[in-house]
Formats: C-alpha cells, structure tokens, sequence
C-alpha cells in the first residue's frame, strides 16, 4: 500500500448524499479523509438534515470538505449538487453509512486510462448487529448483465468522469433504485465501462437502509428500468447476451475475504491484533555525487491490538503493509473479559467437523445454533469453579467408577477465541475439545490465515 502524491495525480470528488444520518455519517467521513490517495476533495450534501449533520462535518476540521446544505428536495437532487459543485476531474461515489476501505482510490486509479469512462468494484456487505460479511463482486458490465437480471455496478463502488457525471444527472423524479436508471442511461449512450476487481468498502446493512424503508418501490422502479434497458432488443439478441453473461464474473481476488476485510469492521464487531507497517525513504545526507548510495528507509511499526477503529484507520492512511493485521469477531461481554492481554501459548488440535455428532449434541444441550464453534470443556465436576460455569450455555455430567466428569459448552463465533480461551479460563481442563458445524473448507480457511 503506498500513499500517492498529490502533486501527480488528479483530484477526486467524492460526493456524499445525507440526511439524518449524522451518528454513521462520521465513520463514513474518517474513513474517506484517511484513504491513502489523498489528493480529494470530499461534498457533503446535506439534504435538509434535522440532526447534528452540520456539526459532524465541521468538528472533523479537514480542509478537503465540503459542506453544502439544502432544503428537503430528495437524494437525487441532493447527489446532483454534490456534481454541480465537483472540482476534480473524476467523481467518487460514497454512502453516508459506509465505510470505505483504505486504499479504494489509490486502487481504482490504478485502472484509469482513456479507454474508460466509469471504473467500478466489488463491496462487502456487512451486518451491523452481526458482523457477518456477505460478497458482491459484481459482473464486467454490458448489455447481458443488464438484460439478465437488471445489474448495475454497485453505487459507493463508482470512479466516474466528472464531465459524464454532468450530462447524466440522477432522476430526481424517483427515490429509489436511482442508481439503476442513470448507469442503463449510461449504458444505452455507449459510456464506456470497466470492472476494476478492486473490493471498495464494506456497506452497512442496517434498518434505515432506503433498500429497507423503501423496498416496494425500489422493485417497482427496479422494473421500470430493466423494461427500458431491454427496448428495442431482438429476442435472439436478448437470449445470446443474457447467456454470455452468465459465466461473466468480474476479475475480483476472493482469497480469504472471508477474514481480510474483518479489521475494518467496526469495534463493536471485532477484536484487532497484529501490526501495522509503514516504510518511509530518508535523505542520507551524503552530496557527494562521486560516492554511491542506496535509498534509506525509515520503519515504524504500530502495534493494532487495543486500538479503536477510529484510530486504527487514521494510522492505515500511511501504512505501506496490512497484511499482518488480523481480527476474530467478538465474543460475549464475559469472554472478551477473560481474552484481554492473553498470551495464546496452549496448542488445540485443529477441530472436528462431526456434522451428525455435533446435530445430536446441540439438539442434547439446547446449545446455541448460530455459534460458528463451540468448545466443550471436561473436567471433575468439584473443580469446575463458578466463573467456568458462567460461560457455559450447557453443562451435563456423567459418572463413572464413582467419579462425577462435567461437560460443558461455549458457543464461540471463531477459531482464534477458542484458543484463548482455553488458555484464559480451562487451562487445566482434562478435555477442551473444539467442534464446527461449519463447512470444511471454510474452517480451513480461518485456520491458514495468518495470526
């Protein structure tokens, strides 16, 4: 990851529509001013908030802002604004309830040239109770998308052309399923499109999404559109290109996405270990043009564990090195308690994937479905103390020779909790088994991402 200097590079608008929105709107706003490329301008257009909209965006204090506020009118001509006013020359689209991911920009610009209009990605989906992430790479765009199923690149995903911005306003007759209607415009007046296969943030699924408050009639219009994109196309046409996009995926890298993105979620969601990296060159000092010299490098390593999101990436906007940051989702208020500051030092065998066994066991305990793993401890029931009793959901005993062994279970969300706490709490345990209903191959990801 390397930060590119602003003086050789074009400047970005991003824009961003809002509306009482004001507790997500800051997250959204850190993570945008702490990209990596930072030669951008960020448009906030408020569309006649009633919260604390206004004061969100000034106590940021970031020059490259633009606040600009307008009575009620609709998204659309609230994100029209926002183009009206653009200085760069490409136009970024982002969510006020998003988070961008650190080096969006930087990426995307990376597949710019004069051959291209509109670059766009792939986005993580993201529940904000859960955590669970949901992928959405998307299709190399064209009629056969378009016809199939009504795709459009998704929206906190484009790099436009600020110029084709400006001769393709939003509809500001509709309020749902905008984003559908202008890209088919765009589509049909031959704006030329390219898929970038860059992941560009996590998108927040929450109650106030307008896909939530707004679902019937982003469906009605979502009709509409996909009635217009198909005018006028022969249905031998319709059939060859819809077939073609089938198999038509866009170039996105799925290598462990299922945990590379989860540092970025916020803390609510996630605990973060690991360290962050960032290689700075240093003048050596030495002008004499007769003496050879290599470049000199200054490092600086920033230890995650225990920062909050906000300063996790504030600090990712000069990082030159992600790749040894990790996180597991997090436990329960007890657990976490117990896994703070815990060395992991015990070794776990890898663990099972009985399916039928581990059915029969939780329809036994009444143990909770939804954990990703579950730990069952064993022990002499005496030595179990009250606080191991406390994190079990379930517990039974069995006797034997006169000798009463209690089990216990731990629902836990991942593999790298299970190994803390092991050590943080049943170190002593006779037995600290680990079991998955989860797919094999799932699991085997989790356990080859580094730690």
């Amino acid at each position: 990851m390397t930060k590119t200097p602003a003086s050789s590079s074009p400047l970005i608008s991003v824009v961003i529509a809002t509306r009482n929105r004001a507790a997500m709107l800051r997250d959204s706003l850190h993570s945008v001013l702490c990209q990596t490329y930072s030669n951008l301008e960020v448009i906030v257009v408020d569309d006649g908030s009633e919260d604390e909209t206004r004061s969100v965006v000034e106590e940021l204090g970031d020059a490259r802002l633009v606040y600009v506020h307008q009575e009620h009118s609709g998204i659309s001509a609230a994100r029209n604004r926002g183009t009206e006013r653009a200085q760069g020359e490409w136009l970024a689209v982002h969510d006020d309830d998003d988070i961008m991911l650190p080096t969006r920009l930087a990426d995307q610009l990376d597949h710019v040239d004069e051959s291209v209009d509109f670059v766009y990605g792939a986005f993580l989906n993201f529940d904000d109770e859960t955590g669970e992430l949901q992928l959405h790479h998307g299709r190399n765009y064209g009629y056969g998308p378009a016809l199939m199923s009504g795709f459009a690149p998704g929206h906190s995903t484009w790099l436009v052309r600020t110029s084709v911005m400006r001769a393709f306003p939003y509809d500001e007759g509709i309020e749902s399923a905008v984003d559908n209607n202008l890209v088919f415009r765009m589509l049909r007046s031959g704006v030329r499109f390219r898929h970038s296969g860059v992941i560009c943030l996590l998108r927040r699924v929450h109650s106030g999404r307008i896909t939530n408050t707004g679902g019937a009639g982003q469906k009605y219009v979502a009709g509409l559109n996909l009635q217009f994109i198909g005018r006028g196309v022969a249905p031998h046409d319709h059939q060859r290109l819809t077939k073609a996009a089938r198999r038509d995926w866009g170039p996105v890298d799925k290598d462990r996405w299922q945990t590379r993105y989860l540092p970025f979620l916020p803390d609510h969601l996630v605990a973060r270990s690991g360290y962050l990296t960032s290689r700075t060159a240093v003048e050596s000092g030495d002008t004499d043009p007769s003496t050879p010299s290599s470049p000199v490098f200054h490092l600086d390593v920033v230890d995650v564990a225990g920062m909050t999101w906000w300063d996790f990436i504030a600090a990712c906007a000069h990082a030159t090195d992600l790749g040894s940051v990790v996180a597991r989702p997090k436990e329960s208020a007890e657990i976490e308690a117990l896994l703070v500051d815990v060395e992991v030092t015990a070794e776990l065998d890898r663990p099972d994937v009985p399916q039928e066994a581990l059915a029969m066991l939780l329809d036994l305990t009444g143990a909770d479905e939804s954990a990703a793993y579950f730990a069952i401890a064993a022990q002499p029931a005496p030595r179990w103390t009250a606080e191991q009793q406390a994190l079990t959901t379930a517990r039974c005993s069995v006797s034997e020779k006169g000798e009463e062994t209690m089990l216990g279970i731990v629902p836990l969300r991942s593999w790298s909790a299970a190994r803390s706490l092991r050590e943080a709490a049943f170190r002593d345990a006779d037995s600290f088994r680990v079991f998955s209903h989860k797919p094999a191959a799932a699991i085997i990801a989790e356990l080859d991402t580094p730690s």
